[in-house]
């Protein structure tokens, strides 16, 4: 058959579908036919997953959305570049210029019936019925057609039950009404399906591995060969680097043949871990810096990817970096990997409606906080509290004060100021200037004060000496053993993060401070619900927070250098705020949190070692 040959026949079957007659038939795809209309598609598929799926809403809803979106635009250029002509201008059928009726239908709609002058053509149906607008061009492919089947073809993707199917009957309907209501050949309909079910399907699956709209927990399965368990990690930050080398050395303990792949800084690395990336290209802060290294962070999650496929750990274990890691988690467990999560994110700050959107990505959360663990119960994510990470980093490893200030290199006989610029790149630039402006103002209004920076693993000492120095301050830079260095301290200018509750104990006197871009700043004004940033005074609640908060302008090199000038000369003040930092210690229960997060990682792991042999043996 050529193309002549299937334009004919497209022009019959079209006569066969319109000539279809009735009342009802008319008013049912006369105004049935607006289902196909984007907008009102939108409306009834946000009211319906609201209802319906409310667990992974808005996501279902903007990635359907925004599939048919791009199905649309699709469409119209594929209308514009072949431009059909549609059948109420279609030369073979010799129509009268002028309808030779027109009817209104209960509604205001209105029938337009046009007589056929081709013999051959009439001779299926006198004359062409238009139902609603009179349309002349851009026939190919039909748009209502593309939105019906590629929100259906959403549907579908998403929802893997048996019916799913179900959803091409509403958008084959929307088809018939097309070329029942005069406005589309069959072959513009059957492009429009092609079309739209193509391009909502091909989106979804091309980027499931990033939003997991298909992706379902599945069973555990038994893995083989038989061997010592297998362990992924990823741990984003400088805390989370030390907290997963605990965990680590705190498993090998237990499993001497364990082997551990992953992301991780130089501790994880150093404790065993086999770097798949760098825990330094993940160490982010703030909307606008995800941005910036969106490719490299991609690019470490794609190589996560490929690592869960190859590797096929007994358990994944994520350390704080929520967004990247809830991702990683719901892919590993589509592949029966289960999901640890230590480090619950900041939910009681902001985004507090993805707690329950966690049950199908997490198979065990530890949190940091006792007050934390309701929420996730509330939710039925499994949780449990096994103190906070820090409490294991309390000892102090030094005598006396004269002991440890020598070690670093202090004069034990001036009061030392501590001041923390924060673990991260972004950080270190927002917060760099204001911070060691102040200092160089308390230097100049006290002569006895001596500056302690202590270092991130990644930051550069000269680096940071060299930002001091054009300041007009001079610092001691100190790496490691930061609880001793809090404890011999008289005051803390620290930027809010785990710094700060390190130093609260430590029974540091602190200011607390964070400074960042005006964007950063505006989106956290907008979405973050509490009235403090510190996460010692997030602890000790109250109407107040107990240790003094600067944030942004506020954090000036003026203003810093002014308060703390003034908790110097307060004594009083000051045993205030050391009390204060032994409360904290008090609502964080100590215990031997490393191990028992390593015991919580095996019995995960447990299932996934069934029929390795030897593996029960080193629990």
């Amino acid at each position: 058959m050529n193309a002549g040959d299937l334009l004919q026949l497209d022009r019959e079957l079209f006569l066969l579908v319109n000539r279809t007659g009735g009342s009802a038939w008319e008013l049912l795809v006369g105004y049935g036919t607006y289902l196909g209309h984007g907008l009102l598609l939108g409306a009834l598929l946000l009211v319906g997953l609201r209802r319906f799926d409310a667990r992974r809403f808005p996501k279902n809803f903007l990635l359907i959305v925004l599939a048919a979106l791009l199905a649309g635009l699709a469409s119209t250029g594929l209308k514009q570049l072949i431009d059909r002509p549609r059948p109420l201008a279609d030369p073979h059928f010799a129509l009268a210029r002028r309808p030779e009726t027109t009817r209104t239908l209960p509604g205001g709609l209105e029938v337009h019936a046009f007589r056929i002058g081709a013999p051959e053509l009439a001779a299926l149906a006198p004359s062409l019925e238009v139902i609603g607008p009179l349309l002349r061009h851009r026939s190919f492919p039909s748009g209502h057609a593309t939105a019906a089947f590629a929100f259906a073809m959403g549907l579908i993707y998403a929802y893997r039950g048996p019916r799913r199917w179900l959803w091409l009957l509403p958008a084959g309907f929307v088809g018939i009404t097309r070329v029942a209501c005069g406005a589309h050949f069959p072959l513009d309909v059957a492009g429009g399906a092609l079309l739209g079910a193509a391009v909502s399907g091909g989106f979804l699956r091309l980027f499931e591995s990033f939003h997991g709209l298909a992706s379902r927990p599945q069973a555990t399965p038994p893995r083989t060969p038989a061997g010592p368990p297998r362990i992924a990690m990823v741990a984003g930050e400088a805390s989370a680097d030390v907290y997963g080398a605990r965990i680590l050395e705190a498993l090998r303990r237990r499993a001497p043949g364990l082997e551990a792949r992953g992301i991780g800084g130089e501790r994880l690395q150093r404790a065993g871990l086999i770097a798949e990336g760098d825990a330094a290209d993940l160490e982010v802060v703030g909307f606008t810096a995800v941005l910036s290294r969106l490719a490299t962070i991609v690019r470490l999650y794609r190589r996560m990817l490929a690592l869960l496929a190859r590797f096929r750990p007994d358990a994944l274990v994520c350390i704080d970096l929520p967004d990247f890691n809830f991702m990683l988690a719901l892919q590993a467990r589509a592949r029966g990997i289960p999901a640890l999560f230590f480090i619950s994110p900041q939910f009681w700050a902001w985004r507090s409606g993805r707690i329950p959107k966690l049950a199908d990505r997490i198979s065990r959360m530890i949190v940091a906080f006792p007050f934390e663990a309701a929420g996730y119960r509330r939710a039925g994510v499994p949780v449990a509290f096994h103190g906070h990470p820090l409490l294991e980093e309390l000892t102090p490893r030094f005598a006396d004060r004269r002991a440890a200030l020598t070690h670093f290199g202090l004069d034990p006989a001036r009061p030392t100021v501590v001041l923390a610029p924060g673990s991260r790149r972004s950080e270190w630039k927002h917060n760099g200037p204001a911070l060691f402006g102040a200092g160089a103002r308390l230097a100049r209004a006290r002569r006895d004060l001596q500056f302690a920076v202590p270092l991130a693993p990644r930051a550069s000492e000269s680096a940071m000496r060299e930002r001091a120095a054009r300041a007009g301050l001079e610092i001691v830079c100190t790496r490691g053993d930061n609880h001793d260095l809090f404890r011999s301290s008289e005051l803390g200018l620290i930027c809010s993060g785990t710094a700060t509750l390190e130093a609260a104990l430590a029974g540091l006197p602190m200011l607390i401070f964070y400074r960042s871009n005006w964007l950063n700043a505006l989106l956290a004004r907008l979405l973050v619900r509490i009235d403090r940033i510190g996460l010692p005074n997030i602890v000790l609640g109250g109407p107040q927070p107990v240790f003094p908060e600067l944030l942004q302008h506020r954090a000036s090199a003026a203003r810093l250098a002014e308060r703390a000038l003034a908790l110097l000369g307060d004594p009083a003040e000051l045993a205030r705020l050391r009390a204060a930092g032994a409360q904290v210690r008090e609502r964080l229960a100590p215990g031997a949190t490393s191990q028992a997060v390593a015991d919580e990682i095996l019995a995960l792991s447990d299932a996934a070692a069934q029929g390795r042999g030897g593996a029960s043996a080193v629990r």
